[in-house]
C-alpha cells in the first residue's frame, strides 16, 4: 500500500543566538510604560502592535525574516514573492498567566520568539485545524501518537527559541506556574511581491 501525506501542517523551530538580556530590558521597560491590551491574554501584560523601526529590536526582525523566507523557499512558494514581518507583539506572563485558543486571521506565518522562558512557565500548545479530529480519535485508541492520530502539540518556552507555524493553526498557552516571568515576542508575516 502507498501512503501518501496530504494537507500537512507543521512547526519549525530554531535557537537563536540574541543578546536576549538588552531584549528582556526592553520588554519590562514597555510593560512599565504602557497598560498594554488584552486580546487573548488571561492575566499578564501583552503589549501593542510594536514599531518595527524599533533600534532594540532589528536584530531579531533581520533574523526571523531570513528564517520566514527560508521557509517560503522551502515550501517552494513562489520566488518572485517573500514574507515580511507585518507586526509583532510582547507578551509578559507571570505566575497564572496564560493565553485562550487563537488564531491569527488573515496572516500567513505566526512566529513566537522567547526572550525569557523555562520548563513550568507554559507550554504553548498546538492543535489541529481538522476539528473533528479530536472527537474521531481518542487518546485511548493510540499505543503512539503521531503526525496523523496526535491533535495536539505542547511545546515548553526556552529561551532563545523561535517557533513558526502556520497561522490558521489553533494555538494556546498554559499557566506560568513559577515565579518568573515568561517572556515571548510574537510575529506575523504575510506573502508578498519583491519590490
Amino acid at each position: 500500500m502507498q501512503v501518501v501525506p496530504i494537507f500537512i501542517n507543521f512547526l519549525a523551530s530554531e535557537t537563536l543566538q540574541l543578546d536576549n538580556v538588552r531584549i528582556e530590558k526592553f520588554c519590562h521597560a514597555q510593560a512599565a510604560s504602557s497598560a498594554g491590551r488584552v486580546i487573548s491574554n488571561g492575566g499578564g501584560w501583552q503589549s501593542n502592535n510594536l514599531d518595527l523601526a524599533t533600534p532594540e529590536l532589528q536584530e531579531l526582525f533581520r533574523v526571523v525574516g531570513e528564517k520566514l523566507n527560508e521557509l517560503h523557499r522551502y515550501f517552494s512558494f513562489a520566488g518572485a514573492m517573500r514574507q515580511s514581518i507585518t507586526e509583532a507583539w510582547i507578551n509578559i506572563n507571570r505566575r497564572g498567566d496564560f493565553n485562550y485558543d487563537h488564531t491569527h486571521p488573515g496572516c500567513f506565518f505566526s512566529c513566537v520568539y522567547y526572550v525569557k522562558g523555562a520548563p513550568n512557565q507554559g507550554n504553548i500548545e498546538l492543535t489541529t485545524p481538522i476539528e473533528a479530529h479530536a472527537y474521531t480519535i481518542e487518546n485511548d485508541m493510540v499505543e503512539a501518537h503521531n503526525s496523523y492520530s496526535g491533535h495536539a502539540l505542547s511545546i515548553p518556552p526556552n529561551t532563545g527559541e523561535l517557533l513558526i507555524f502556520p497561522s490558521w493553526v489553533l494555538h494556546r498557552v498554559k499557566q506560568n506556574t513559577t515565579d518568573d516571568d515568561r517572556i515571548s515576542i510574537a510575529m506575523n508575516s504575510k506573502i508578498g511581491k519583491v519590490g
